[in-house]
């Protein structure tokens, strides 16, 4: 039962950190859309054509809009998950639609992994490619470590509520 009760607990912390992982990892996805934005500015103006300045600056003011509420979206969802895996860890009130998100984040994010695949050939930016790989499989991880964190703390409450 001391062995029980230590491995509830260690996988109590595991949640609590991957929680915590949840919101750093969000965070980080929101400050790469913004750079990407910012590097690719030019792009942007160039694809906005219009034919009077007044037409040019709402269509740039409607992207900025729409790029907030996805920015504002994705870190709310991550919060969402985080928050509350964080909240179950410490056996504190909590929304179980947490693992469900998590469930689904983790799932797009196994299936955005093959659209590395064209920036690979790419040698020339190798090295943001694979360092954006390297982050992604991170965000992978710390899902699947709040999912199987939260299945292991739910099968030792109840064998341990059971004795």
């Amino acid at each position: 039962m001391a062995s029980e009760k230590a491995r509830l607990r260690r996988y109590e912390n595991d949640l609590y950190v991957s929680g915590t992982g949840v919101i750093v990892m969000g965070a980080w996805g929101i400050m790469k859309m913004i750079i990407q934005l910012l590097l690719g500015a030019d792009n942007i103006f160039k694809i906005i054509e219009a034919e009077t300045e007044l037409e040019r600056n709402m269509a740039l003011g409607l992207a900025f809009i729409m790029f907030t509420v996805i920015v504002l979206i994705i870190m709310l969802i991550h919060l969402y998950i985080g928050l509350n895996a964080a909240r179950a860890a410490r056996d504190r009130p909590y929304k179980k639609g947490y693992y469900i998100g998590a469930i689904i984040l983790l799932v797009l994010s196994v299936l955005s992994m093959p659209m590395y695949r064209e920036s690979l050939k790419d040698l020339s930016n190798i090295d943001t490619t694979g360092a954006s790989i390297l982050v992604d499989l991170t965000t992978i991880y710390v899902f699947y470590s709040v999912i199987r964190s939260t299945n292991e703390i739910k099968k030792l409450k109840k064998k341990l509520s059971g004795e």
